[in-house]
């Protein structure tokens, strides 16, 4: 009994681990249609957009909250990203910041850590989980890589780390060389 204990409690401390250092889709999974932003509660740095509007760009959506310093790690990777894409009219880089307590429901918050951070891309404040709920996600941070048809190519939840970084940008790229889909 003692050695199943052991066992069980070394398997959750496992899982534990793997979540915490991310784990991204498998990509023999075939692509689904990103959800829309619906149920934002208002929107940072933009006016609300529209995952249909976006058709012909990709679009990387990471969901994060002001208070995880999980999500505070990926910082440097989304502010690398504003800067490698800046000119680019093909690529939207949309957070959805969903709180996990009260105080980060606070617009003016999450407007300052922002500022602090220099993070300057659009933001879905997500107060009431609409979005989180509509996109199934489960974990801050989570990225997510959605070609130029609109279908998720990509999920990353956890850090990501270099090695994620690397791949998520890899990726980017070469979505950004796919040509745009035909209009229907």
């Amino acid at each position: 009994m003692k050695a199943l204990l052991v066992a069980a409690a070394l398997f959750a401390a496992g899982v534990g681990v793997w979540a915490a250092f991310g784990r991204a889709a498998n990509p023999k999974d075939k692509p689904a249609p990103a959800p829309e932003f619906t149920g934002a509660t208002e929107w940072v740095n933009a006016k609300p957009l529209k995952m249909a509007d976006q058709r012909g760009k990709v679009v990387v959506v990471h969901f994060w909250t002001n208070g995880c310093i999980n999500c505070v790690h990926n910082y440097p990777h989304y502010r690398a990203w504003q800067d490698k894409y800046k000119d680019s009219k093909e690529l939207v880089l949309v957070g959805v910041h969903t709180p996990e307590f009260k105080a980060e429901k606070d617009v003016d918050r999450i407007k300052d850590r922002m500022t602090a951070n220099k993070l300057t891309f659009a933001v879905a404040v997500d107060n009431d989980t609409a979005v989180w709920k509509a996109w199934g996600n489960e974990y801050w941070p989570c990225v997510y890589i959605v070609d130029k048809a609109g279908n998720v190519r990509h999920k990353h939840e956890g850090e990501l780390g270099d090695a994620g970084y690397k791949t998520a940008t890899k990726l980017i790229d070469e979505l950004l060389a796919e040509p745009a889909p035909k209009a229907k």
